[in-house]
Order: C-alpha cells, then sequence, then structure tokens
C-alpha cells in the first residue's frame, strides 16, 4: 500500500514554477514505499504532460536538484519526479534497520513509487529514466513491469558491476603509466577489483579517487566541486539533510555493493518489451561503455531499441553535454507519443 502525506516544509523549497494558465505542479512531500516514508519532488509547467520519474545513481546518491539545476528545461516538457531512495538525502531515516536497505527492498520501493505515480495522475504512463545505479532499478522495473512504463531510458547504463569494476581500474592504471603519475600508481597498487577483501570500501574509494582525476566520471571536470556547490545550493534540503548526506550515502554503498557485484543484466534480463534507450557517454569509465554495447547487441527489444552516444560526455551527461540531453528525452517523448 502507497500513502502519500503531503508536508509542509517551506522552508527548503526551490523557486516556484511560472506555468501558464495555472497548470504548473510545483510538490515536495513524503509517500511510504515499503513501510518507510520517502521523499519526492514534482515539477512541471502543466501537469498534463508526460510522466518522467528519475532515479538517482550511488546506491544512496540522492540529488533532489540534479535535474531542476542542470537540465531545467526538462520541466516544461515532462511532469519531472525526483526521489530520494530509501538511505539516502532527505529520506536517509537513521531510524531504519540497515538490513532493509537491500537491492530488492529498493527495486520493490520503485515499482510502488511508479503504481503511486499511475494512480495519482490518471493512469498515465511513466518515462522512466535511471542514471548509474538508477539504471539497475529501472531496467528491472521495465522489465518486471512493463504495462507501467512509456519507455526507459538508461543513462550511463550498467550492465555488469564485476566486469565494469576490472575495466575501470584498468583504464585508471593504464592513464597513470602514460602519465607516469607515481602517486597514482602506487595508490592503486594491491587494489583487487572483485573488491571482496576486508578493506574493499577504502579500495574502492582510492580507485574512485583517480576514475575522476583521470576523466571516467566527467569529460569536462577533474573534481566534484561543482556537485558540492549543487547541494549546497539545493533549496530542497535542509542543513541537517546535507550534513548526513555522505555518511548515508556511505552507508547504501556498503550495505547493497556484496549485491551489486553479482549483477550481470547478459544473463538476467536478455529481453525488454518496453521502448528501450541507452544514452552513453564516449569516455565513460565508470559503467564502461563497451559493455553496454554488447548488451545492447544481445537484448531483445521488441518495441525498439535506440544505443545514442555522447562524444563529449563521460559517465555524467547531465553534466558534460546537459543541453543534449534535454532534447534527446524530449525526442523520445514526441517519437513514443
Amino acid at each position: 500500500m502507497v500513502v502519500a502525506l503531503t508536508v509542509a516544509v517551506c522552508w527548503f523549497r526551490p523557486a516556484s514554477i511560472d506555468g501558464s494558465n495555472g497548470r504548473s505542479i510545483d510538490i515536495l512531500e513524503q509517500v511510504e514505499l515499503g513501510g518507510l516514508k520517502q521523499w519526492i519532488s514534482i515539477r512541471g509547467t502543466d501537469v498534463d504532460n508526460p510522466l518522467l520519474l528519475f532515479l538517482h545513481g550511488g546506491p544512496g546518491s540522492a540529488n533532489l536538484a540534479k535535474l531542476r539545476t542542470q537540465c531545467p528545461e526538462l520541466e516544461r516538457h515532462f511532469v519531472v519526479i525526483n526521489w530520494d531512495q530509501r538511505g539516502a538525502g532527505k529520506s536517509r531515516a537513521y531510524g531504519s534497520d540497515v538490513r532493509d536497505l537491500t537491492v530488492d527492498q529498493l527495486r520493490q520501493d520503485t515499482h510502488q513509487l511508479v503504481a503511486y505515480l499511475r494512480q495519482r495522475f490518471g493512469g498515465r504512463k511513466v518515462y522512466l529514466t535511471g542514471f548509474s545505479w538508477g539504471t539497475v532499478l529501472g531496467l528491472w522495473t521495465a522489465h518486471d513491469y512493463p504495462d507501467d512504463l512509456a519507455a526507459f531510458i538508461g543513462v550511463g547504463q550498467i550492465v555488469s558491476y564485476a566486469e565494469g569494476e576490472a575495466l575501470s581500474l584498468a583504464y585508471v592504471r593504464q592513464v597513470a603509466r602514460d602519465t607516469r603519475n607515481r602517486v597514482a600508481l602506487h595508490d592503486l597498487e594491491g587494489i583487487d577489483p572483485s573488491y571482496r577483501a576486508n578493506d574493499w570500501y577504502p579500495q574502492l574509494m582510492r580507485q574512485r579517487k583517480w576514475l575522476l582525476a583521470s576523466g571516467g566520471v566527467y569529460h569536462t571536470a577533474s573534481s566534484y566541486d561543482h556537485e558540492v556547490w549543487m547541494m549546497l545550493r539545493a533549496s530542497e534540503y535542509s542543513l541537517i539533510d546535507l550534513a548526513f548526506w555522505p555518511s548515508s550515502s556511505g552507508r547504501s554503498l556498503q550495505a547493497m555493493w556484496p549485491d551489486l557485484m553479482r549483477l550481470d543484466f547478459r544473463k538476467s534480463v536478455p529481453e525488454v518489451t518496453v521502448p528501450v534507450y541507452f544514452l552513453i557517454g564516449r569516455h565513460d569509465y565508470n559503467a564502461p561503455s563497451r559493455l553496454v554495447e554488447t548488451y545492447y547487441d544481445q537484448l531483445s527489444a521488441p518495441r525498439g531499441k535506440h544505443l545514442i552516444w555522447f562524444e563529449e560526455s563521460a559517465h555524467d551527461l547531465f553534466f558534460d553535454q546537459p543541453d543534449a540531453v534535454v532534447n534527446t528525452i524530449v525526442g523520445i517523448s514526441e517519437s513514443i507519443r
């Protein structure tokens, strides 16, 4: 059962939308998913526009303001729903049991949220857009509940964590060798890409540090400074939300990572019966693009599949090429309607 609870939180509301003829929607609220209250925002200039649900990365990398600030034009074409997933951001729920932070539970939460949105908006189907880890939840939902979706859009699509991590580590080591970066080579020494050792999390964080510096996360930046400033300016979050954001993000990642390392969509999801779009950065080594190519080639998609390259992007297309992302997603909806 899904129950919506609207909450007055005016001290961290974003600027209101200037809609035409009073048709805009601008809501920040809690919904109950899997027995836990979780936060969503719903924004758009016309409440009758198609529904676009955004599934953030991580696990745990919540950001209610990402599309609002990086791709604001989407709100003119869609009713855009952002969701801080269980254990992350405003939905951190520190009183909840960490045993509820499971891949299967997040999978159920996603389905319940889609069902709630369809019920709330008169049965309209959802354009489900996942980013990074969000593509895992999105692809499963597309496979399991195709009747709920107009299309699935995977941005930085995950295919196999285990194989992807091996390729990602090989990439940063090659960059370190090519640039004769002794500090990087030393820091990357001894990292096991299977991440099964007791100290797997510090190893992963070291790899991610050099992946960022090597251009595998952003093609046009080598730090997270822009992400930090975006969060600090995000009126959706209180100071308490921001203070707990890093620890709740790490908590979610550590809880679910072992299960994710067993994931391989080439085996578990060979067919999807909704239109499928993979938006892929040419320089992505966080979710290595070569894996998406191999998966795309073998994926059965009777209602159509599309692999769309972004030549000036790495993993985060929303930062590297936001206008191109908006144009592509708007074009997808126009081709389906």
